[in-house]
């Protein structure tokens, strides 16, 4: 089972890094249906799979298929809040996302044969592409692919579905952009050709892959809830709901960076607590309870690390940066898992001590981040360094910037 587990990361990772050529190019919309279509095909398949080796292969296509889904979506719907709304929205995807892991859990219940269970899961993915083909795509990835007309009738019609009869005649409209078509290695170039980009991008990476690490590494609390295997799952489910959901208040109250601090200062705290050897109940004894603690601060950090990247990157490549991130996460998920094994063979504080290291090299990386917090998400690379206060970058009105104006 856990070959099988680890197959499934394995085409998450090749899903997320062939999704850089996908989703700033194809767009949100195109690639999250074309991951759902692989991802319920592949599931589908393993209905009749014949031997072994036939189902290690669809989990490959189920991994690709599903994080493409995943982030696309995720994208899509970044570019669609307002930015009041946008650290609600953001988690209220995720806690969906756990929801489809109690659904599968109940799929799993009911349903007894192992085949029926994949031939479920796999229409009940088909299902879901239905809201995908109705829903438009994003203003903002229309405009950078320089879509105007398409903008606009997109806003048209946000405004009707709203009834605001205060909305803006669209036809009088002259919207101020930048248009960024490019190549695959154009896209690239850029991350050398802008500071800030490429800066934020690579503690990005280095982000994504410690709460990753932390994430599949520490999360062993659960399981030992219940000796009922469905009971452990659902209730590891619950908790990733819950973990998700502080997650609004926080990021409302705290903001973003002080919200993902807080949490891995929470996290490192817990780690400490499970060190000492104290049984509280017959049942429960302070690691256990430490763990379990622990494991809902790591989620929530894990959440708002989401919508933190997809602020801090630009339109032109939230889809290449959000998929580079997560790749970088499967690349820590692997080795948390890994680092889980030195239970076995070294005192238990080690592989504590180790979480506790890679919170705070984690902490540090967030501290050279900029806040987003209440801030509009930047639509190009230029935008990017603008708001890092890049004075090598001045701020652009109507499409030239200031030192553009002050010639003409």
């Amino acid at each position: 089972l856990s070959v099988i587990s680890s197959f499934f990361f394995i085409g998450a990772f090749l899903g997320l890094v062939s999704s850089t050529a996908v989703f700033d190019r194809f767009g949100r919309k195109n690639g999250a249906i074309a991951g759902n279509i692989i991802a319920g095909v592949a599931t589908i398949l393993g209905t009749w799979v014949p031997s072994f080796e036939a189902m290690l292969a669809l989990r490959v296509f189920q991994g690709i298929g599903m994080f493409m889904n995943l982030t696309g979506i995720y994208c899509w719907v970044v570019e669609f809040s307002p930015t009041h709304l946008r650290g609600s929205l953001s988690a209220l995807v995720l806690i969906m996302w756990s929801v489809g892991f109690v659904i599968i859990v109940l799929i799993g219940y009911i349903i007894p044969i192992w085949n029926y269970i994949f031939l479920a899961t796999g229409v009940f993915n088909f299902v879901l592409i239905i809201p995908l083909l109705i829903y438009p795509i994003s203003p903002r990835f229309a405009l950078v692919r320089g879509r105007e007309e398409e903008a606009k009738r997109i806003l048209t019609s946000f405004s009707k579905v709203c009834n605001n009869k205060d909305a803006l005649d669209m036809d009088r409209v002259e919207l101020v952009y930048t248009v960024r078509k490019q190549s695959y290695l154009e896209q690239i170039s850029d991350f050398k050709k802008y500071p800030t980009l490429r800066k934020q991008t690579l503690l990005c990476f280095l982000c994504w892959f410690s709460v990753a690490f932390l994430f599949y590494g520490f999360d062993f609390g659960w399981g030992k809830i219940s000796s009922n295997l469905y009971t452990s799952y659902l209730f590891a489910a619950l908790g990733k709901v819950f973990s998700f959901s502080i997650t609004i208040p926080a990021c409302h109250c705290l903001g973003r960076k002080r919200a993902v601090q807080f949490f891995l200062v929470c996290g490192i705290i817990f780690f400490f607590l499970a060190m000492p050897d104290l049984q509280i109940t017959e049942e429960w004894s302070l690691e256990f309870a430490a763990c379990l603690v622990g494991s809902i601060v790591t989620s929530s950090a894990y959440a708002v690390n989401y919508l933190y990247t997809s602020e801090l990157a630009p339109t032109t490549h939230r889809g290449t940066v959000m998929s580079l991130s997560s790749s970088c996460a499967r690349v820590g998920s692997f080795c948390g898992i890994f680092a889980t094994l030195l239970y076995d063979i070294t005192d238990r504080r080690v592989p504590l001590a180790l979480f506790a290291g890679m919170t705070m090299a984690y902490v540090v990386a967030v501290s050279f981040l900029r806040d987003t917090t209440g801030r509009s998400i930047p639509e190009t690379p230029y935008d990017v360094e603008v708001m890092a206060g890049n004075e090598k970058y001045l701020p652009v009105e109507n499409g030239l910037d200031k030192k553009k104006l002050e010639e003409v």
